[in-house]
């Protein structure tokens, strides 16, 4: 197979497990290679899901733990669920909570996006930071997290759009987008319409960067 139609395929769940764990040092440096910008989307996206610090949350595809340290921190009273595909990551988010003494309230479990191994309406808040648009279709993700957010639970996410600005435009499709498909087998998606029609009711979208980072959040009724 020539190396350019590799690069093109959709890869299998196992695939992307396996890119995960075996490039989790490099996922590590995002926030350099990204100039910052990602750290303080995580932020925002701390700010939206207006956390009280005594509720159960669920982190979907939680990384290295760069956004399950804010939610910890958050949590003191509560607790966090971290759930990844990626052995390898997750192990790397777990040495990282353990090492800031964060992992007290904090639960580790393998597991895809797209089947969540919790019974329906136990979480409070469900986050999801940088994933939906690394798997294959949101649509089932964003489901589960419906599926398992208790009435009144609130969620909050972000995922990578189009910058709608010429010049960061040109840079984001000749640069950035294709090291995203070559590296980490993700790219821009747009999928916010997808959270109306999962069931969630109040669901604001923001743009940020121009377009470039799409945060969304709302609410279950």
């Amino acid at each position: 197979m020539k190396l350019i139609e590799y690069f093109k395929r959709e890869r299998s769940p196992r695939e992307v497990r396996d890119l995960y764990t075996r490039w989790a040092w490099l996922y590590e440096l995002d926030d350099i290679i990204t100039l910052f910008s990602k750290k303080i989307c995580r932020l925002m996206i701390l700010e939206r899901a207006r956390l009280r610090g005594d509720e159960t949350v669920v982190e979907v595809a939680s990384g290295t733990g760069e956004m399950s340290k804010l939610l910890a921190k958050k949590l003191r009273r509560g607790r966090l669920i971290c759930v990844d595909v990626s052995p390898g990551t997750l192990t790397l988010g777990r040495r990282k909570l353990r090492r800031l003494k964060l992992d007290g309230n904090v639960d580790f479990v393998v597991a895809a996006g797209e089947h969540l191994p919790f019974p329906s309406r136990v979480f409070d808040v469900a986050v999801c930071c940088y994933a939906l648009d690394t798997v294959r279709d949101a649509w089932p993700v964003i489901k589960e997290m419906f599926r398992v957010l208790k009435s009144g639970g609130r969620f909050s996410t972000a995922y990578k759009g189009w910058a709608k600005n010429p010049i960061l435009s040109a840079v984001d499709r000749l640069v950035w987008e294709p090291y995203l498909r070559l590296v980490w087998n993700c790219g821009a998606v747009k999928i916010d319409g997808l959270f109306d029609r999962a069931g969630f009711k109040g669901v604001v979208k923001e743009e940020h960067l121009n377009g470039y980072y799409v945060l969304v959040h709302g609410g279950k009724p």
